[in-house]
């Protein structure tokens, strides 16, 4: 079923790019402050939330699955919210329990019920149109009850690197169904100014093998 509210391209589920990292940071002024999140595998799923009430949720492919998402005990049916009438979010679904990996075919249908809630994971980790930076409204998502990844912070590309290659030792986030890391920029000023493209945000990055 399709969403029967507009999709705004600020709104969208969109994918990561997987360009070089050095291209990718000569476009940051310098000295931004880069924040690195683990990539999980799981499935990306948006929540809307309407006077603090949760009322809509859809997948990349634009189908509703909010019954499915109701009965999910990690996500919050209402969240603290006085300050706005609608909020829009991004997080990523997914399991602990035997590596299994939830897909938007299960999350459509009744299967996801097989799965143990309790082994149930999502991380948020995206207020769509913020005004504040990503560190800012990942503690905003935490106020409203939700869990959010693992997150680093630094200024120095070469210490992404680090990462990166301490995910492919299996060194760092290690505990996570993880597919690459994601390298994003914290200031939501250089945000704005390097948008989004059709199929990505101009302002993050994944890092793979």
């Amino acid at each position: 079923m399709a969403r029967h509210f507009p999709i705004d391209i600020n709104m969208r589920l969109l994918g990561l790019d997987k360009d070089c990292f050095s291209n990718w940071c000569a476009k940051l002024p310098e000295g931004s402050t880069m924040v690195v999140q683990p990539k999980i595998d799981g499935c990306a799923i948006g929540l809307r939330y309407k006077y603090g009430q949760l009322v809509d949720a859809y997948s990349r492919e634009d189908s509703e699955i909010i019954e499915n998402i109701r009965n999910i005990n990690a996500i919050p049916l209402s969240i603290d919210d006085s300050l706005r009438v609608e909020v829009e979010l991004e997080g990523v679904l997914f399991s602990h329990s035997n590596n299994t990996r939830i897909s938007t075919e299960q999350l459509l249908s009744n299967s996801i019920s097989k799965i143990d809630n309790a082994s149930l994971i999502f991380f948020a980790f995206q207020i769509f149109c913020s005004n504040s930076d990503e560190l800012s409204d990942l503690t905003q998502l935490q106020k409203w009850g939700f869990e959010v990844p693992i997150t680093l912070r630094t200024d120095d590309p070469k210490q992404v690197k680090v990462w990166h290659s301490q995910w492919i030792k299996k060194e760092l986030f290690s505990n996570l169904p993880t597919n690459g890391i994601v390298a994003k920029c914290n200031s939501s000023l250089t945000k704005n100014i390097l948008g989004v493209s059709s199929s990505s945000p101009n302002w993050a990055l994944a890092l793979t093998k």
